[in-house]
């Protein structure tokens, strides 16, 4: 048996929301210490791996570790039914489905079919070895890919011993963020020499509304190199590994 109750449903629904800016189906782990996702998007470009403990609810039961697939589009459309003062209620049906139930001022009942689908191959991004890393206010990150997105389809990240960059150039244009050691925005900043690679911005767009979850954002980064990106909240974690783009199209 697998039920979960919440009253902030805001948390699930938010996170389902970033998820689903990058991948439309997905297979949950329902585990007793909580709720697991891991995959990537068609293209192979970005690996999520979100986690949302037992914690985060006012009630949780599972009695043993099942696998759902589902529609996350459909899934989050039905999450955003939910009002700020509504509990909801998660509850596996022997028939194949997820039922919520949200229960305000009146109750309502929802049913999401579970699906069949094949596991992909994830990359075995645990294997990645990071050469520098930074802890950065989220809104910070934020700004910066805004900024970029203004002059490029894609962003530098740039980190060094006493600073981080991001740019972007277009045509005759150009954009920069710059945050030193000692800025309070830049928490943390590990970077032995300077490393640097280019992301795809509409990647970074999708990606960043994770900030909904987290003050801070860290990043991993190597020359030419994957990022990992993560968002860490209480009781909830969501990290995606996105793949550089080597060189301008």
């Amino acid at each position: 048996m697998f039920s979960a109750v919440t009253s902030e449903p805001k948390l699930l629904k938010d996170s389902i929301d970033t998820i689903s800016q990058l991948i439309d189906e997905g297979v949950f782990k329902l585990k007793k210490d909580g709720i697991e996702l891991v995959a990537t998007d068609r293209a192979m470009v970005a690996v999520v791996d979100f986690k949302l403990s037992s914690g985060a609810f006012d009630e949780y039961t599972c009695d043993e570790e099942k696998e759902i697939g589902l529609n996350l589009l459909n899934f989050l459309t039905i999450l955003k039914r939910s009002g700020s003062d509504d509990k909801m209620k998660l509850v596996l049906k022997d028939d194949n489905k997820l039922e919520i139930t949200m229960k305000g001022s009146s109750t309502r009942k929802f049913a999401v079919p579970l699906l069949n689908i094949n596991k992909e191959e994830i990359p075995p991004v645990d294997q990645l070895d990071f050469a520098a890393s930074a802890e950065v206010k989220s809104s910070i990150i934020e700004q910066g890919i805004a900024d970029a997105d203004i002059m490029a389809d894609s962003v530098i990240f740039e980190l060094g011993e006493e600073q981080l960059k991001m740019f972007a150039e277009g045509d005759s244009s150009k954009s920069e963020l710059l945050l030193e050691k000692g800025n309070e925005s830049l928490v943390s900043l590990n970077a032995k020499q300077i490393v640097k690679s280019r992301y795809p911005l509409d990647y970074l767009k999708k990606i960043i509304k994770a900030s909904k979850i987290a003050e801070t954002t860290r990043i991993n980064l190597g020359t030419d190199y994957p990022m990992k990106i993560e968002f860490k909240g209480d009781n909830i974690s969501f990290t995606c590994i996105l793949a550089p783009r080597v060189s301008e199209d």
